[in-house]
């Protein structure tokens, strides 16, 4: 007995071992590895988030967190996305390829359009999403929040690269659980099973996303927190009104409550982060999706001229900041263009993850523009397409090609607030432009689903009353 005892005894040992030296290696590549945390508003308007266009207007709307994030890291001053509206602004993020390439030039409507075929109204099948390539890589992913990209189940989250999935397959719902929101578009799912929530959505999406941190101890994450707020309909917390009856209007004050209870919640991940000491291998990105919709939820751009649909700067350029304690210098701005299709290769870079698949990436790595080992510009040229309306942005120079009207030109360093059309004087950077232009349009697919004429119309009606186009 004594010497089965022995050997029993010595194998549990050497079981043991194995088994702790299995967690220590797993606890030893999370430390690794960065975390990497993308946190994304929604229609929130470049001059109503602190550290971007608000820093002559915090009396009225308060973002401590943001800017404190902001702070510590980079903001960048040209920072855009890759699309003025929704989802193909996510499509584009989410693949590091200008989503246009893959036939997602427009917004996914409630209902498919007259000629849609449902199986292919989402985000193209051959595309790998940041979940695929960094779940390959060892990570746990996530999203929490607004998916967009398709309903079927071909495109749901979990199909397409996230392990973890709570939050709504369309645009946009109430805030409130409530009559009118139990649809595929609207209601809220965990993983592929509906349930209802309590409280209030911002609020939940939050104490969602660091319970999925609590849970990924074991493995670096990628978590895609994929707010709402601030996209319409426009509700806010009773007690959040209270602290903005300084604002007479009374659109901008439930907007700034809004906002308010959306930093709140940046803030609360930040604490939650520090909290577990993940905070120092955390790299964090903030942004928005498009410009703010200043007819639909009373946002500014201020002093941008254009709103989402529009491809002014108020409509594609964003608050947007990168922090990663230090890896990132703190109180750093960058002024060159970036792009959220950047976000992407920025992650595998920092993962050293190897990028999956063969299809070429349009965003690059940011980290060695940022730390100023390369004094190149990111992009000398980037490009946006939707609904007939295009723009090239080349060096200094910036482009706007209309299906009704003539092109503008305008010279953003100079005039960032496309104020002096400068076309008519200067018709060989024009044609250069609209040659550009045409040449990248040759690369793209076909759109895979369209978009109703109404969202056409609007978009001209933006360009009249939103910006300079017609007031020269």
């Amino acid at each position: 007995m004594g010497k089965l005892k022995f050997i029993s005894d010595k194998f549990l040992l050497v079981k043991l071992s194995v088994l702790l030296g299995c967690f220590a290696a797993s606890s030893a590549f999370a430390k690794e590895k960065p975390n990497i945390l993308v946190i994304m508003s929604d229609d929130a308007g470049y001059s109503d988030i602190g550290f971007s266009g608000n820093r002559l207007n915090k009396a009225n709307f308060q973002t401590p967190n943001l800017d404190k994030l902001a702070a510590s890291g980079v903001v960048f001053e040209q920072g855009y996305v890759s699309a003025s509206v929704c989802s193909p602004s996510r499509a584009g993020m989410l693949t590091g390829r200008y989503q246009q390439r893959f036939g997602h030039e427009y917004n996914l409507p409630v209902r498919p359009e007259p000629g849609d075929v449902e199986e292919y109204s989402g985000l193209n099948v051959e595309e790998l999403t940041i979940g695929d390539h960094l779940k390959a890589a060892g990570y746990n992913t996530g999203i929490i929040g607004k998916w967009h990209l398709g309903k079927a189940s071909q495109f749901h989250p979990n199909s397409r690269g996230f392990d973890h999935f709570y939050g709504l397959l369309g645009g946009s719902r109430s805030y409130w659980e409530g009559d009118g929101q139990d649809t595929d578009y609207r209601r809220i799912y965990r993983n592929k099973t509906a349930e209802k929530y309590e409280g209030y959505l911002t609020d939940v999406l939050t104490d969602e996303a660091i319970n999925f941190i609590d849970q990924s101890k074991e493995k670096p994450f990628f978590l895609f927190l994929s707010h709402t707020a601030v996209h319409a309909p426009m509700e806010a917390k009773a007690e959040y009104l209270k602290q903005f009856s300084h604002i007479k209007d009374t659109q901008r004050r439930t907007l700034a409550a809004m906002t308010l209870s959306l930093d709140e919640s940046v803030g609360k991940v930040m604490t939650a982060l520090k909290e577990k000491n993940l905070l120092d291998n955390t790299l964090i990105v903030f942004l928005n999706d498009n410009g703010g919709p200043s007819d639909a939820n009373f946002s500014s751009n201020l002093p941008l001229v254009g709103i989402k649909g529009t491809l002014a700067e108020g409509g594609v350029r964003v608050p947007f900041t990168m922090s990663w304690p230090g890896k990132i210098k703190p109180d750093t701005y960058y002024d060159n263009p970036i792009s959220a299709l950047d976000i992407l290769p920025t992650a595998l870079a920092v993962a050293s993850a190897d990028k999956q698949g063969n299809k070429r990436l349009d965003g690059v790595n940011l980290m060695p523009f940022i730390s100023g080992e390369e004094t190149s510009t990111p992009h000398k040229t980037l490009y946006w397409k939707r609904a007939g309306f295009a723009a090239v942005r080349d060096g200094d120079f910036k482009l706007i090609r209309f299906p009704d009207r003539p092109a503008v030109l305008y010279n953003i360093k100079q005039d960032p607030y496309e104020s002096k059309n400068l076309a008519d004087d200067n018709p060989p950077i024009v044609n250069k432009l609209l040659k550009k232009l045409f040449s990248w349009e040759n690369e793209l697919q076909t759109p895979l689903f369209m978009t109703h004429s109404k969202w056409v119309k609007q978009n001209r009606e933006r360009y009249t009353k939103y910006t300079n186009v017609d007031k020269e």
